[in-house]
């Protein structure tokens, strides 16, 4: 994980530079009047470019290519890659983006404008590779230039003009725009100035005893990380927020009127939590497999919780009307989703969002478990970080196989052939860990 660094104005120049890793070169611009555009360049020509992340098609939508000869095409109903019409090999081609705000399935948002003008953009959205993305391919050469007087903030330097830089993994938010960060003893933050006083009162007050609460639970962090938070309106009435984490990042954007409008404290911790759990997962957070996305974000879940019912005092965790009302949804929307098919893979991949009420389900049913045995889920995540640290890799089987020692022999023989897709009937084992889980007791 990438350290966050101080802060520094500096005027950067750098030339572009390819790597043998990867054949493809992007330069992201942004033009005086506010237009986004994104050219890629191929060292040798190519029937086609294709985009290592594609969680859905819109870039069919969303991009449009400054010359009529290309088009973008859904690739096997898998990926998406950009070919000439005549299917002619080609070097270079480019395209007019629309820099607005889009959820995207399991992913990151590619625009999350500031209300002045300013912008994040997810790098990974534009990594791109000669005719198909390997799987062993993890680098990626990219370039963005700004009008004078934006500032380019990437892995906490802040550019002018234009900044070159190498990326890999889940690639990273870059800022442009006219603010500037401060930084504090936890954060370096660039704080939308239209986020209504009362959310930067709640993100005061809150934000620093989340991370002083996780980092009493686990190995607090060894750099200080970014922090975003964006606000923008709608034209269609939508509204709602997103939250994500990338390495040494949070990023939180508000849309829509409402969503800024009905903000509930409560609901908003928890948000606030859930993020800044992700940091604290550490190397164990970042799991590739899509399949496996329950691990992180189940306890990222149930992390929010416990920290919202210890630092709030309120109640204990099973006690906390806040805790039991999530956990019902999560609940309901879980078994409704396995109920379609005993496949957890399959149903995961038509809905990516059950990783979030599956997950939370599932590791509040093991934490159920290893408190009565004396330990409990941040125990268990320390040993999955460890075991990460080891070498092992970051994935539910691994998750699984540190359980051994923490869960009952039955508990971890479900977990496990769950974790390695065994022949296990979702439906079934989620309906057994929902009636494991106490019901709420009244204050």
């Amino acid at each position: 994980m990438p350290r966050s660094r101080l802060l520094l104005v500096v005027v950067a120049f750098w030339s572009l530079q390819t790597f043998a890793s990867n054949e493809i070169s992007t330069v992201l611009s942004k033009s005086d009047l506010g237009k986004w555009r994104a050219d890629f360049s191929a060292k040798q020509p190519v029937k086609q470019i294709a985009f290592q992340r594609s969680p859905d098609s819109s870039r069919l939508k969303r991009w449009h290519a400054t010359s009529a000869d290309f088009e973008i095409l859904k690739i096997n109903n898998d990926y998406e890659a950009v070919k000439r019409i005549d299917g002619k090999p080609f070097t270079t081609v480019a395209f007019d983006l629309t820099p607005t705000y889009i959820a995207l399935p399991k992913d990151y948002a590619p625009f999350s404008p500031f209300s002045d003008g300013g912008m994040l953009v997810h790098s990974g959205r534009f990594f791109a590779c000669a005719e198909y993305c390997a799987g062993d391919l993890n680098q990626w050469q990219l370039t963005l230039r700004a009008p004078r007087g934006d500032n380019i903030i990437v892995d906490g330097i802040v550019h002018s003009a234009e900044a070159s830089w190498s990326d890999s993994d889940s690639g990273q938010n870059i800022y442009v725009g006219k603010g500037m960060p401060t930084a504090d003893d936890h954060f370096i933050s660039l704080i939308d100035s239209k986020l209504p006083s009362v959310l930067k009162e709640l993100m005061a007050q809150k934000l620093p005893r989340i991370v002083a609460y996780f980092a009493g639970k686990l190995p607090p962090l060894t750099y200080r990380p970014s922090l975003f938070a964006s606000y923008s309106t709608t034209e269609d009435g939508s509204y709602g927020h997103q939250g994500g984490t990338l390495p040494g990042q949070i990023f939180m954007h508000w849309y829509g009127n409402q969503a800024i409008a009905g903000l509930n404290e409560y609901n908003t911790f928890w948000f606030f939590a859930h993020e800044i759990a992700h940091l604290y997962q550490g190397p164990a957070g970042n799991i590739e497999p899509l399949a496996d996305a329950w691990v992180h974000e189940g306890t990222a879940e149930l992390f929010a919780a416990i920290a919202y019912t210890e630092i709030n005092g309120s109640a204990q965790l099973f006690q906390s009307k806040l805790f039991q009302s999530k956990l019902a949804t999560a609940k309901a929307d879980c078994l409704r989703s396995v109920a379609t098919q005993p496949s957890y893979h399959q149903v995961a991949l038509a809905n990516p969002r059950v990783h979030y009420s599956c997950g939370l389900l599932l590791v509040t049913a093991l934490h159920q478990e290893l408190t009565q045995r004396g330990s409990d889920i941040f125990q268990l995540w320390q040993a999955f970080n460890d075991a990460v640290a080891n070498g092992k890799p970051a994935t539910a089987t691994t998750f699984s196989e540190v359980s051994k020692t923490l869960l009952s022999e039955a508990s971890y023989l479900k977990l496990a052939a769950f974790a390695n897709y065994d022949e296990i009937n979702a439906q079934q084992y989620f309906e057994e860990l929902a009636v494991r889980i106490p019901p709420a007791v009244s204050p």
